[in-house]
Protein backbone atom coordinates (compact mmCIF):
# COMPACT_ATOMS: atom_id res chain seq x y z
CA UNK A 1 0.00 0.00 0.00
CA UNK A 2 2.55 2.40 0.51
CA UNK A 3 4.51 1.25 -2.39
CA UNK A 4 1.48 2.42 -4.26
CA UNK A 5 0.89 5.75 -2.00
CA UNK A 6 4.36 6.94 -3.37
CA UNK A 7 3.76 6.29 -6.96
CA UNK A 8 0.56 8.07 -6.84
CA UNK A 9 2.46 11.12 -5.46
CA UNK A 10 4.80 11.10 -7.26
CA UNK A 11 2.58 10.77 -10.67
CA UNK A 12 1.23 13.53 -9.70
CA UNK A 13 4.22 15.54 -8.37
CA UNK A 14 4.47 17.34 -11.85
CA UNK A 15 1.81 19.20 -12.26
CA UNK A 16 1.76 20.58 -8.46
CA UNK A 17 5.16 21.53 -8.14
CA UNK A 18 7.63 24.17 -9.66
CA UNK A 19 9.72 22.68 -12.43
CA UNK A 20 13.24 23.15 -10.20
CA UNK A 21 11.91 20.36 -8.00
CA UNK A 22 10.32 18.42 -10.85
CA UNK A 23 13.89 18.51 -12.41
CA UNK A 24 15.77 17.54 -9.27
CA UNK A 25 13.33 14.60 -8.46
CA UNK A 26 13.89 13.12 -12.22
CA UNK A 27 17.78 13.30 -10.81
CA UNK A 28 16.93 11.51 -8.10
CA UNK A 29 15.41 8.96 -9.86
CA UNK A 30 18.25 8.07 -11.68
CA UNK A 31 20.38 8.38 -8.84
CA UNK A 32 18.21 5.37 -7.24
CA UNK A 33 19.36 3.13 -9.80
CA UNK A 34 23.18 4.28 -9.42
CA UNK A 35 22.34 2.74 -5.82
CA UNK A 36 20.48 -0.27 -6.61
CA UNK A 37 22.63 -1.77 -8.98
CA UNK A 38 25.54 -0.82 -6.26
CA UNK A 39 23.52 -2.94 -3.52
CA UNK A 40 23.03 -5.73 -6.18
CA UNK A 41 26.96 -6.52 -5.57
CA UNK A 42 27.55 -4.94 -2.18
CA UNK A 43 24.09 -5.64 -0.44
CA UNK A 44 23.27 -8.94 -1.82
CA UNK A 45 26.69 -10.50 -3.02
CA UNK A 46 28.72 -8.88 -0.26
CA UNK A 47 31.47 -7.76 -2.63
CA UNK A 48 32.45 -4.21 -1.88
CA UNK A 49 33.32 -2.13 -4.96
CA UNK A 50 34.30 1.49 -4.72
CA UNK A 51 34.48 1.83 -8.42
CA UNK A 52 30.75 1.56 -9.05
CA UNK A 53 30.87 4.78 -10.57
CA UNK A 54 33.63 3.99 -13.57
CA UNK A 55 30.66 2.34 -15.08
CA UNK A 56 28.13 4.83 -14.81
CA UNK A 57 30.97 7.12 -16.37
CA UNK A 58 31.57 4.74 -18.65
CA UNK A 59 28.18 4.37 -19.94
CA UNK A 60 27.55 8.04 -20.23
CA UNK A 61 30.36 8.92 -21.93
CA UNK A 62 29.83 6.15 -24.17
CA UNK A 63 26.24 7.35 -25.11
CA UNK A 64 27.74 10.83 -25.44
CA UNK A 65 30.59 10.15 -27.88
CA UNK A 66 27.68 8.16 -30.13
CA UNK A 67 25.39 10.97 -29.78
CA UNK A 68 28.08 13.72 -30.59
CA UNK A 69 29.39 11.30 -33.61
CA UNK A 70 28.19 11.18 -36.78
CA UNK A 71 26.66 7.52 -36.42
CA UNK A 72 23.02 9.26 -35.99
CA UNK A 73 21.96 6.46 -33.67
CA UNK A 74 18.43 7.10 -31.37
CA UNK A 75 19.27 8.25 -27.69
CA UNK A 76 17.82 4.99 -26.86
CA UNK A 77 20.07 2.70 -28.56
CA UNK A 78 22.91 4.70 -27.57
CA UNK A 79 21.84 4.29 -23.91
CA UNK A 80 21.77 0.73 -24.40
CA UNK A 81 25.68 0.52 -25.52
CA UNK A 82 26.53 2.24 -22.76
CA UNK A 83 25.06 -0.36 -20.43
CA UNK A 84 26.73 -3.32 -22.68
CA UNK A 85 30.12 -0.99 -22.89
CA UNK A 86 30.07 -0.95 -19.01
CA UNK A 87 29.13 -4.51 -19.02
CA UNK A 88 32.05 -5.37 -20.66
CA UNK A 89 34.42 -3.23 -18.56
CA UNK A 90 32.67 -4.86 -15.15
CA UNK A 91 33.41 -8.11 -17.09
CA UNK A 92 37.34 -7.47 -17.45
CA UNK A 93 37.67 -5.58 -14.01
CA UNK A 94 35.86 -8.20 -12.30
CA UNK A 95 37.85 -11.10 -14.07
CA UNK A 96 41.06 -9.74 -12.33
CA UNK A 97 39.17 -8.05 -9.08
CA UNK A 98 37.06 -10.59 -7.91
CA UNK A 99 39.48 -12.81 -6.63
CA UNK A 100 40.60 -10.49 -4.36
CA UNK A 101 38.63 -10.69 -0.86
CA UNK A 102 37.94 -7.86 1.89
CA UNK A 103 39.98 -4.93 1.96
CA UNK A 104 42.01 -5.54 -1.17
CA UNK A 105 39.01 -5.67 -3.73
CA UNK A 106 37.89 -2.29 -2.17
CA UNK A 107 41.23 -0.70 -2.78
CA UNK A 108 41.71 -1.83 -6.09
CA UNK A 109 38.53 -0.59 -6.88
CA UNK A 110 38.12 2.34 -5.24
CA UNK A 111 41.89 3.55 -7.89
CA UNK A 112 39.46 2.65 -10.84
CA UNK A 113 37.52 6.34 -10.96
CA UNK A 114 40.95 7.91 -10.02
CA UNK A 115 42.45 6.45 -13.46
CA UNK A 116 39.55 7.36 -15.77
CA UNK A 117 39.77 10.91 -14.46
CA UNK A 118 42.90 11.14 -15.39
CA UNK A 119 42.42 9.75 -18.32
CA UNK A 120 39.77 12.07 -19.30
CA UNK A 121 42.72 14.84 -18.82
CA UNK A 122 45.09 13.11 -21.06
CA UNK A 123 42.69 12.99 -23.58
CA UNK A 124 40.95 15.57 -23.66
CA UNK A 125 40.03 16.40 -27.11
CA UNK A 126 37.89 13.33 -27.31
CA UNK A 127 36.70 13.21 -23.72
CA UNK A 128 36.61 17.00 -23.26
CA UNK A 129 38.82 17.52 -20.08
CA UNK A 130 37.29 18.39 -16.85
CA UNK A 131 34.76 20.39 -19.31
CA UNK A 132 32.85 17.15 -19.97
CA UNK A 133 30.90 16.81 -23.43
CA UNK A 134 27.81 19.29 -23.79
CA UNK A 135 25.27 17.09 -25.99
CA UNK A 136 22.71 20.01 -26.61
CA UNK A 137 19.05 20.55 -26.14
CA UNK A 138 18.45 18.47 -29.15
CA UNK A 139 19.61 15.53 -27.58
CA UNK A 140 17.46 15.04 -24.11
CA UNK A 141 15.08 12.36 -23.15
CA UNK A 142 12.47 14.72 -24.74
CA UNK A 143 11.52 18.05 -25.48
CA UNK A 144 9.02 18.40 -22.57
CA UNK A 145 10.79 18.77 -18.82
CA UNK A 146 7.50 16.59 -17.46
CA UNK A 147 7.95 14.03 -20.29
CA UNK A 148 11.61 13.43 -18.95
CA UNK A 149 10.69 13.41 -15.71
CA UNK A 150 8.02 10.64 -16.63
CA UNK A 151 10.91 8.64 -18.89
CA UNK A 152 13.35 9.11 -15.99
CA UNK A 153 10.44 7.20 -13.66
CA UNK A 154 9.74 4.40 -15.74
CA UNK A 155 13.59 4.19 -16.32
CA UNK A 156 13.51 3.79 -12.18
CA UNK A 157 10.82 1.86 -12.16
CA UNK A 158 12.37 -0.75 -15.13
CA UNK A 159 15.49 -1.12 -13.33
CA UNK A 160 13.61 -1.72 -9.80
CA UNK A 161 11.42 -4.39 -10.94
CA UNK A 162 14.30 -6.15 -12.98
CA UNK A 163 16.71 -6.04 -9.83
CA UNK A 164 14.27 -7.41 -7.46
CA UNK A 165 12.99 -10.43 -9.97
CA UNK A 166 17.19 -11.44 -9.94
CA UNK A 167 17.44 -10.96 -6.26
CA UNK A 168 14.56 -13.96 -5.87
CA UNK A 169 15.48 -15.55 -8.30
CA UNK A 170 18.01 -18.81 -8.05
CA UNK A 171 20.84 -16.52 -8.87
CA UNK A 172 20.07 -14.35 -6.11
CA UNK A 173 19.95 -16.72 -3.80
CA UNK A 174 23.44 -18.01 -4.92
CA UNK A 175 24.42 -14.27 -4.30
CA UNK A 176 23.11 -14.75 -0.44
CA UNK A 177 25.12 -17.56 0.29
CA UNK A 178 28.34 -16.31 -1.19
CA UNK A 179 27.68 -13.26 1.12
CA UNK A 180 27.19 -14.92 4.25
CA UNK A 181 29.89 -17.57 3.71
CA UNK A 182 32.22 -17.97 0.71
CA UNK A 183 33.66 -20.99 2.04
CA UNK A 184 30.88 -22.77 3.15
CA UNK A 185 29.26 -21.71 -0.59
CA UNK A 186 32.20 -22.67 -2.75
CA UNK A 187 31.99 -26.35 -0.70
CA UNK A 188 28.23 -27.25 -1.69
CA UNK A 189 29.16 -27.18 -5.14
CA UNK A 190 28.64 -22.86 -5.83
CA UNK A 191 31.16 -21.56 -8.33
CA UNK A 192 31.74 -18.53 -5.90
CA UNK A 193 33.96 -16.57 -8.73
CA UNK A 194 31.34 -16.99 -11.45
CA UNK A 195 28.57 -15.86 -9.51
CA UNK A 196 30.29 -12.99 -8.60
CA UNK A 197 30.84 -11.82 -12.17
CA UNK A 198 27.63 -12.40 -12.90
CA UNK A 199 26.72 -9.99 -10.28
CA UNK A 200 29.22 -7.89 -11.09
CA UNK A 201 28.59 -7.71 -14.66
CA UNK A 202 25.06 -7.07 -14.12
CA UNK A 203 25.75 -4.49 -11.65
CA UNK A 204 27.90 -2.73 -14.07
CA UNK A 205 25.27 -3.07 -17.19
CA UNK A 206 22.28 -1.02 -14.86
CA UNK A 207 25.05 1.26 -13.65
CA UNK A 208 25.70 2.08 -17.17
CA UNK A 209 22.35 2.47 -18.36
CA UNK A 210 21.67 5.18 -15.29
CA UNK A 211 24.91 6.48 -16.75
CA UNK A 212 23.43 6.77 -20.61
CA UNK A 213 19.89 8.43 -19.12
CA UNK A 214 21.60 11.18 -16.73
CA UNK A 215 23.94 11.73 -19.18
CA UNK A 216 20.87 12.73 -22.09
CA UNK A 217 18.80 14.14 -19.07
CA UNK A 218 21.10 16.83 -17.80
CA UNK A 219 22.24 17.11 -21.58
CA UNK A 220 25.67 17.07 -20.67
CA UNK A 221 28.26 14.33 -19.32
CA UNK A 222 31.42 15.35 -17.09
CA UNK A 223 34.04 13.91 -14.61
CA UNK A 224 31.61 14.21 -11.43
CA UNK A 225 30.07 10.93 -12.79
CA UNK A 226 33.20 9.38 -12.40
CA UNK A 227 34.22 11.04 -8.96
CA UNK A 228 34.56 9.99 -5.05
CA UNK A 229 31.92 12.10 -3.65
CA UNK A 230 29.53 10.64 -6.48
CA UNK A 231 30.33 7.27 -5.23
CA UNK A 232 30.66 8.16 -1.59
CA UNK A 233 27.17 9.58 -2.00
CA UNK A 234 25.56 6.32 -2.97
CA UNK A 235 27.49 4.07 -0.24
CA UNK A 236 25.73 6.83 2.19
CA UNK A 237 22.61 6.38 0.72
CA UNK A 238 22.75 2.43 0.31
CA UNK A 239 23.84 2.10 4.13
CA UNK A 240 21.27 4.40 5.71
CA UNK A 241 18.76 3.02 3.80
CA UNK A 242 20.60 -0.90 4.87
CA UNK A 243 22.37 -3.11 2.25
CA UNK A 244 20.88 -6.04 1.32
CA UNK A 245 17.42 -4.48 1.34
CA UNK A 246 15.08 -3.78 -1.92
CA UNK A 247 13.40 -0.96 0.18
CA UNK A 248 16.44 0.42 1.95
CA UNK A 249 18.53 1.79 -1.01
CA UNK A 250 15.66 3.29 -2.99
CA UNK A 251 14.45 5.33 0.24
CA UNK A 252 18.00 5.84 1.25
CA UNK A 253 18.81 7.04 -2.55
CA UNK A 254 16.07 9.65 -2.25
CA UNK A 255 16.49 10.95 1.33
CA UNK A 256 20.39 11.24 0.61
CA UNK A 257 20.21 13.04 -3.18
CA UNK A 258 17.10 15.22 -1.92
CA UNK A 259 19.02 16.66 1.33
CA UNK A 260 22.37 16.92 -0.70
CA UNK A 261 20.94 18.81 -3.39
CA UNK A 262 18.19 21.03 -1.57
CA UNK A 263 18.55 21.01 2.01
CA UNK A 264 22.02 21.23 2.64
CA UNK A 265 22.71 23.31 0.10
CA UNK A 266 20.39 25.60 1.75
CA UNK A 267 21.41 25.14 5.51
CA UNK A 268 25.03 26.61 4.27
CA UNK A 269 23.41 29.52 2.20
CA UNK A 270 21.57 30.30 5.35
CA UNK A 271 23.92 29.79 8.06
CA UNK A 272 26.79 31.49 5.05
CA UNK A 273 29.27 28.62 6.23
CA UNK A 274 32.69 28.78 4.03
CA UNK A 275 32.27 24.90 3.80
CA UNK A 276 30.86 22.20 1.06
CA UNK A 277 27.60 20.66 1.39
CA UNK A 278 28.87 17.38 0.94
CA UNK A 279 30.67 17.86 4.18
CA UNK A 280 27.27 17.00 6.25
CA UNK A 281 27.36 13.80 4.21
CA UNK A 282 30.63 12.72 4.98
CA UNK A 283 29.51 13.20 8.62
CA UNK A 284 26.29 11.59 8.57
CA UNK A 285 28.09 8.58 7.28
CA UNK A 286 30.54 8.49 10.03
CA UNK A 287 27.73 8.58 12.42
CA UNK A 288 25.73 5.70 10.60
CA UNK A 289 28.59 3.35 10.27
CA UNK A 290 29.39 3.57 13.93
CA UNK A 291 25.73 3.97 15.21
CA UNK A 292 23.53 2.02 12.65
CA UNK A 293 25.53 -0.40 10.78
CA UNK A 294 23.01 -2.13 9.83
CA UNK A 295 20.81 0.68 8.52
CA UNK A 296 18.65 3.52 10.26
CA UNK A 297 15.60 1.87 8.40
CA UNK A 298 16.15 -1.08 9.40
CA UNK A 299 16.47 0.12 12.54
CA UNK A 300 13.37 2.02 13.12
CA UNK A 301 11.24 -0.81 11.21
CA UNK A 302 12.52 -2.82 14.16
CA UNK A 303 11.63 -0.80 16.45
CA UNK A 304 8.04 0.39 15.32
CA UNK A 305 7.72 -3.54 15.25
Amino acid sequence: MWWIIALAVLAIIPFVSPPSLVYLLGLTFIFVVFVVSWDLIAGYAGQINLGHTVFIGIGAYTTALLQTGKIGLPIWATILIGGLTATAFGFLIGAICLRLRGYYLALVTAILPLICIQILNVYSEIFGGYEGIPLGLDKALAKDPIAEYYIALAFMLACIVAITLLIRSPLGIKLKAIREDEELAEAIGIDVVRYKLIAFCLSAFFAGLAGGVMAHYRITVGPDLFDVPLMLTIILAAVIGGLGTIYGPIIGAFTIYLAKTYVFARIVQMLSLNVSDEIFLYILLIVVILKCPEGIFPKLRRLIA
